[in-house]
């Protein structure tokens, strides 16, 4: 599906940007793996940038250093996030704007550094949540970084379109990564609400939470050649979750 592109992706030392990652070069891209936490990025055998997304210098040399590793760029995957509980009535300003700055604001900084790159041909594709649909509570910062997300891919769709490149979206749902562990350190998928209500009562449809791989596909075809004809859209992969109520 991607022979010869040269993707970047954020967020991508684990979870669901790795397995683009993956994906991506089984299909026949070259591809850069971008995170802040180089711990985990080096045992990864892919080539790699640290970046911090919140910062605007580090992202433009992230990209800068990802271009020239190589060659050009035809995709970018903007994945990097942070998961955040917090009460409306009691998260700070503070916490707030560090969550947006990393989950959204960021997409616009990594975006604009890799324009220049992209332009006439390539791809852009965000990273969302079906948080950003509805509301849940506890999750007043990520609800609204995800929920932005979705009029910014829309925004940055028209925007780009005249210089040739597409930007869409993925809105995952109950995925099985770090996000999944709670703050007091149980796992949701394995609580008893979650059995109960999204596997037991089918509020999933697909009656399971969902995998890093099950995700991957949405991403390598919007990022492909098949999707050429699609920009500012979203591709929601949840198992059935937002088709029901």
């Amino acid at each position: 599906m991607l022979e010869g592109k040269r993707i970047l992706i954020t967020g991508a030392a684990r979870g669901i940007g790795l397995a683009v990652a993956k994906a991506a070069t089984a299909n026949g891209a070259r591809v850069v793996v971008a995170d802040i936490d180089a711990a985990a990025l080096s045992v990864q055998p892919l080539p790699q940038v640290i970046m911090d997304v919140s910062d605007a210098v580090s992202a433009a040399a992230g990209v800068s250093n990802a271009v020239q590793m190589l060659g050009g760029l035809d995709g970018l995957v903007n994945n990097a996030g942070i998961l955040d509980e917090s009460h409306a009535a009691e998260v700070t300003v503070a916490r707030f704007e560090q969550v947006l700055s990393i989950n959204l604001t960021s997409i616009l900084r990594v975006s604009q550094a890799a324009l220049p790159h992209l332009s006439g041909h390539g791809a852009i594709v965000n990273t969302l949540s079906t948080q950003a649909m509805f509301g849940q509570g506890n999750s007043v910062a990520y609800a609204t970084a995800k929920g932005g997300g979705l009029n910014l891919t829309r925004a940055m769709a028209v925007d780009f379109a005249p210089q040739g490149v597409r930007v869409n979206a993925v809105a995952p749902g109950f995925i099985d990564t770090r996000m999944a562990i709670m703050a007091d350190g149980a796992h949701e998928h394995a609580t008893d609400w979650f059995l109960g209500i999204y596997i037991g009562h089918r509020k999933i449809p697909l009656a399971r939470p969902g995998t890093p791989a099950d995700c991957a596909g949405a991403f390598l075809f919007l990022l492909s050649d098949m999707a050429a004809y699609i920009t500012g859209q979203c591709l929601v992969v949840d198992g059935g979750l937002t088709a029901t109520y």
